[in-house]
């Protein structure tokens, strides 16, 4: 767990009363977790994210909160995970990668710590990195090739597959009985470095995503190869695991 980010802090606090006002008594917990937890900002994109627990998540009741939606995406809070208390318990061997994600960085703004004792088989992580990383390269691949030609459209999608990449590059971590950094930066140095990918090429997406590189519609092409092409030597890695981590180390939020 972390603290709040100073910075965070007027966001959180706004956030926590609109909620509060909207469920009452019905509140358990909120947690900030994601790119804002981790001081991770993205320019004019939603990246704040909240975990709500409420004793009950049915549509007309989270209703209540309809109203500030608007607002909270203003302030580029995402739509909040609203769980019900016991779901996370039951859903660590279905959704491993979303938790242990999400324990590499969070913080408490209301409630109990409900990830701090969770743990995770390293079976369910390894079959759900490769159900999500073979999947993923599926979704991949058909973006690029309908924003082809459009660079800011191109640039959005790396900046966002990398967020979404990270949950199974902390994975691949996790089976590999390695530490899990909290920074996607350290994140992507770990992972290239255990499997053997090119780091350089992480480099330069994280630079575009970042917008400190510029590329071309052909140098977007080469690269977009190469990105394919050390994801899918990340899947054949993870496919050929059996699930049992080297030790049982796997750290989280280093």
């Amino acid at each position: 767990m972390t603290q709040i980010p100073e910075h965070m802090k007027k966001t959180t606090d706004m956030f926590l009363a609109d909620i509060r006002k909207a469920f009452g008594d019905s509140l358990r917990t909120v947690i900030l977790y994601g790119p804002a937890a981790r001081g991770e900002q993205h320019k004019n994109r939603l990246h704040i994210n909240f975990m709500v627990i409420v004793d009950d998540n049915t549509p007309s009741e989270l209703a209540r909160c309809a109203r500030h939606i608007k607002n909270w995406h203003k302030e580029l809070i995402t739509t909040p995970l609203f769980l019900e208390p016991g779901f996370i318990e039951q859903s660590l061997d279905t959704y491993p990668l979303e938790f242990l994600d999400m324990k590499t960085s969070y913080a408490v703004v209301y409630g109990d710590d409900v990830l701090e004792g969770i743990s995770f088989e390293p079976s369910d992580v390894r079959n759900q990195c490769e159900r999500e990383i073979k999947g993923k390269l599926l979704h991949l691949r058909a973006e690029y090739l309908a924003l082809r030609g459009n660079q800011k459209a191109l640039t959005d999608l790396i900046t966002r597959s990398i967020e979404t990449f990270r949950l199974v590059f902390a994975g691949a971590l996790f089976i590999k009985g390695r530490d899990i950094p909290a920074g996607t930066g350290l994140l992507l140095d770990a992972v290239t470095a255990e499997y053997g990918l090119d780091a350089s090429l992480f480099r330069t997406l994280t630079g575009i995503a970042h917008g400190d590189i510029k590329a071309g519609e052909a140098e977007t092409d080469e690269i977009f190869d190469l990105y394919v092409e050390e994801l899918d030597k990340l899947s054949n890695a993870i496919n050929s695991m059996t699930g049992e981590p080297e030790n049982n180390s796997g750290n989280m939020g280093t």
